[in-house]
């Protein structure tokens, strides 16, 4: 049986972060090895599903954010360290010395800016060290650690190696929002929301539309194949409640703060 529905994109952060943390290799990890959680809104969703906790403060763990008309940073003098979980306990420790212990089996979770139809995720980089995954996928790569992706196929785009082309902090003088860079990363464990309703309900699931106004902006329309009647009733039982999240609200950094001002304070 086919049902369709949508899902607002607070509502797709939730779906992806149970799924995420219902892995195999995940669980694994966090009860007998390493785990490292970037920023990201998305990430505060996977940190709280694997943490059984609320994050108080979700500004002070997402260092991009597009909001307020502009594609922008938080303010990084408020900003917390990522987690960095050993056996399941958060650790105060710097990242990268955490990055650095990394074995087997350890796993790094990262979201993305965008998802494309063969797999891969792109990553814009307004630091001009690349950020998180530009100091850490040396590291990440040459031990072979596996690098997990939850990211919402709002953001799906035709092609994140085209996308690259051009950009970089330095290339775009003209603009709306800070200047970034871009990295493409396959060879993931991608999860979207397809991904996640297979993990956790065992459904296979397509992607049909996409948008929406009054609150369902960004929207994904899916349409999923339920074995049963009552399955999809439960499914959507699901779904409605995932709805009723609210989307998350953050500031970006000031721009009388700002130090790569854009034509947004410009008359």
């Amino acid at each position: 049986m086919t049902t369709t529905f949508a899902l607002h994109p607070s509502a797709s952060k939730t779906l992806i972060a149970h799924a995420v943390a219902r892995l195999p290799q995940v669980q694994s990890a966090l009860n007998a090895g390493k785990i490292f959680i970037g920023h990201g809104t998305t990430n505060i969703a996977v940190a709280q599903a694997l943490l059984d906790m609320k994050v108080e403060r979700p500004e002070q763990y997402v260092a991009g954010v597009v909001t307020g008309q502009v594609a922008c940073i938080t303010n990084p003098a408020s900003r917390m360290q990522p987690w960095c979980l050993d056996h399941g306990a958060a650790l105060k420790t710097d990242w990268l010395d955490f990055i650095k212990s990394f074995q087997s089996g350890d796993i790094f979770i990262k979201g993305a800016n965008a998802v494309d139809p063969s797999g891969r995720v792109g990553i814009l980089m307004a630091n001009e060290y690349g950020g998180t995954i530009g100091q850490a996928i040396g590291t990440l790569k040459a031990r072979g650690i596996e690098i997990i992706v939850p990211v919402g196929l709002e953001k799906l785009i035709p092609s994140c190696t085209e996308a690259q082309k051009g950009l970089g902090i330095d290339r775009t003088e003209i603009r709306l929002g800070v200047p970034v860079g871009y990295m493409v990363l396959d060879n993931i464990t991608l999860v979207t929301e397809i991904e996640s309703l297979k993990i956790l309900y065992g459904i296979d699931a397509a992607m049909i539309g996409g948008g929406g106004v009054g609150g369902m902006e960004g929207a994904v329309i899916l349409a999923a194949d339920c074995p049963s009647e009552q399955q999809a009733h439960d499914l959507l039982h699901e779904i409605k409640k995932l709805n009723r999240q609210k989307p998350l609200l953050l500031d970006k950094t000031p721009c009388k703060d700002c130090l790569t001002p854009c034509d947004f304070v410009r008359k």
